[in-house]
Parts: structure tokens; C-alpha cells; sequence
């Protein structure tokens, strides 16, 4: 063990980079011993956890990957579409949030995914997933997850954790990685134009879908409310994180998650944010070009919090 391990592929100005910090903790929910996580105070942070090296964590990810693969909130089993694309019908969503109901790894990302009471009545009362679901309908978000899972490999995840990022995979993405946005383009057809030729990192990928897990979701008519973010589902939306210079483990990340939930926090609660250790206030406006969901995060910015 160590006193400290450097995350440095891992940058918290990127909601991918985020994610998957909080995706590590996630693989160590359920053992005896888990890391705490921080950011460094650089000009670009990224994520540090003590307790665990980068060898320890690359090995649990290779266990608790198999897991979630085949939890029951990846795998459905209604014999139809919503088993891969999480637009489940009213009676298929109640059961669905039923069945994930314990405290198995990989149960609680059910209710970070879909809310019982939000669907989307264009689409014949389906539910409506969480404001950070960007799959389109040629790319289905519970059928990628589960791909994404099974192929990582070791070697991505340690490549993911130490950085540079190489993205030379084919593996699916999940459009948290602020390169999916247009203004990133180093070609002449904007990234995510054509899903069958975007390269991607599947080791943060996959982390940062256990890092979405932290991010539970509420169910209201027409609008699933998520943690974190704001706005129209489908035009000015924005996803807003903390970053944070103190050792937290992940009791006290949850709360500072619920805590630091939105664009524009009150003045008091921003008073409080040096005693709570934040360092940072992140925002990226989340885009779609698609009322079903296909869409990216934008750039990030870095909000005034003092």
C-alpha cells in the first residue's frame, strides 16, 4: 500500500476524468478497506486515492467489472428492446427498480439511470433516463455498457489511470469525455459523426459508468431530475461538479456531490465550500442534437465560488 497514488490520466476538468475517479472508489464500495480520493489543486487536477496502487486497483476493476456486466440493473431480462436501451415501459420500469433493490455491486446504478414517475410521453410513456444518458438509437446505452465491461482489459485501465489517454480502441463511448465535443475536432467530420470509426479509452469509460452510480436520479412528470444537473433536458442543460483538495472517503463525496449539485449555488452555500475543502466548481453544458438523447458534454468552465 501507499500513502498516496497519483491519478494523473484522471483530470477532474473532465467529466470523463471525474467519473471514472469516482468510479474507483465505487470498485471498493463493498471491501473492508477503501481509498479516499482528492484532487490536486493544479492547474489541470487530477485525482489522487491513498491506500490502494495502481496495481491493486487495475486487478479489482478486472473482478468487479465481471459483476456489474451481469448485474441485473445492466441485464434486465424483459426479452425486448428496453433490455438495452433502459426506455422501459411503466410496468417494466417498477419492476426493474424492484429487482434492484439490495445491496449487490452494481444495483444502485438503477437508480442513477431511470426514476419511477419520469417518462417521456412522445415516446408512449417510456421511462426518461438521467440527464448524462447520450445514447442514440444506433447506439444502445445498456447493450454498450455491457460490451464496454466485458472488453476492457487491465491494460486499459491502467493506461487510464496514468495517462496520456491513446484512444485507440473501438469500444463504445458514453459521450462523457468532453473530446466528443465539435470545438475538439481534429478532423474534418466532428468527433462522434460516424460511432463506427470513433476511437475511444475504454478504462476511464468504464470507470466512469460506476462513477455514474454516485449521481442517483428522482422521478418527476416528463423530467427526470438528476443530481448534479440542470436545466432543459433538451436545451440548456448543464452537469456541475466539485473538485476537492482533502482526503474524502466515499460517505463524505456523496455529500459533497449533494451538496455542490448545481450551476448557481446560493451565496451562503458557497461560503462554506473552503471549510468543506472545494477547491473548484466545474461546469460543462450538456448538448443534444437528438429529443431521444444522442448529445455530448461541452467544454468545461470553471465557476467563481468565492
Amino acid at each position: 500500500m501507499t500513502d498516496s497514488t497519483p491519478l494523473t490520466g484522471l483530470q477532474g476538468n473532465n467529466p470523463l476524468g471525474f467519473l471514472a475517479a469516482l468510479g474507483v472508489q465505487v470498485l471498493f464500495e463493498h471491501e473492508h478497506v477503501q481509498p479516499r480520493l482528492w484532487w490536486t489543486n493544479d492547474v489541470i487536477p487530477h485525482a489522487l486515492v491513498d491506500k490502494f496502487d495502481i496495481n491493486q486497483i487495475t486487478k479489482q476493476a478486472k473482478n468487479i467489472f465481471k459483476v456489474w456486466r451481469d448485474s441485473t440493473a445492466l441485464n434486465p431480462g424483459f426479452g425486448n428492446k428496453a433490455d438495452n436501451t433502459a426506455k422501459f415501459t411503466k410496468d417494466e420500469l417498477r419492476l426493474y427498480l424492484d429487482n434492484n433493490r439490495s445491496d449487490e455491486p452494481g444495483a444502485r446504478f438503477a437508480g442513477a439511470l431511470v426514476a419511477e414517475g419520469s417518462y417521456d410521453l412522445t415516446t408512449g410513456n417510456t421511462a426518461k433516463p438521467s440527464d448524462l444518458y447520450f445514447a442514440s438509437a444506433r447506439n444502445e446505452f445498456l447493450a454498450d455498457a455491457r460490451r464496454v465491461l466485458e472488453k476492457v482489459e487491465e491494460r486499459d485501465v491502467k493506461a487510464g489511470l496514468l495517462g496520456p489517454w491513446m484512444y485507440d480502441s473501438g469500444l463504445p463511448s458514453f459521450r462523457w469525455d468532453v473530446g466528443d465535443d465539435p470545438q475538439y475536432a481534429l478532423a474534418a467530420e466532428k468527433p462522434g459523426g460516424n460511432q463506427n470509426k470513433k476511437k475511444t479509452n475504454p478504462g476511464p469509460e468504464a470507470l466512469a459508468l460506476l462513477g455514474l452510480s454516485m449521481f442517483p436520479v428522482y422521478g418527476k412528470p416528463e423530467r427526470t431530475l438528476t443530481q448534479g444537473c440542470s436545466g432543459h433536458w433538451g436545451r440548456g442543460g448543464a452537469f456541475t461538479w466539485p473538485l476537492w483538495t482533502r482526503p474524502a472517503g466515499q460517505p463524505a463525496v456523496k455529500s459533497l456531490l449533494a451538496h455542490v449539485s448545481y450551476a448557481d449555488q446560493p451565496d451562503g452555500r458557497r461560503r462554506w465550500y473552503q471549510a468543506w475543502g472545494v477547491s473548484r466548481v466545474m461546469r460543462s453544458s450538456i448538448k443534444r442534437s437528438d429529443p431521444g438523447g444522442y448529445g455530448n458534454v461541452g467544454p468545461p468552465q470553471h465557476l467563481q465560488i468565492s
